[in-house]
């Protein structure tokens, strides 16, 4: 059985509002990649019923997982500040 190290109660609250955060920024990242799947697939159905070209597509889903990247980590970011506000 592993002993947990005694810490100070605001210790833990910190080490809460991280996993707090971390856990914002996990699911906004996975439910933007999600959209941008869906919006990738539905994308690539429609460019190959017309025969297109997909090097736009690709570069356009690159960029909207870039943003998804973006604000991911933004909202990290401001759990981490709001939680320190008190």
């Amino acid at each position: 059985m592993k002993r947990r190290a005694m810490f100070s109660s605001r210790l833990e609250r910190r080490r809460q509002v991280h996993r707090f955060a971390r856990l914002v920024g996990v699911t906004v990242f996975v439910c933007g990649l999600v959209l941008v799947g869906v919006f990738a697939v539905q994308g690539l159905d429609f460019l190959g019923s017309a025969e297109a070209d997909r090097l736009p597509l690709g570069a356009v889903v690159l960029g909207a997982v870039g943003a998804v990247l973006a604000l991911s980590l933004m909202a990290y970011f401001a759990v981490r500040l709001f939680s320190r506000i008190d």
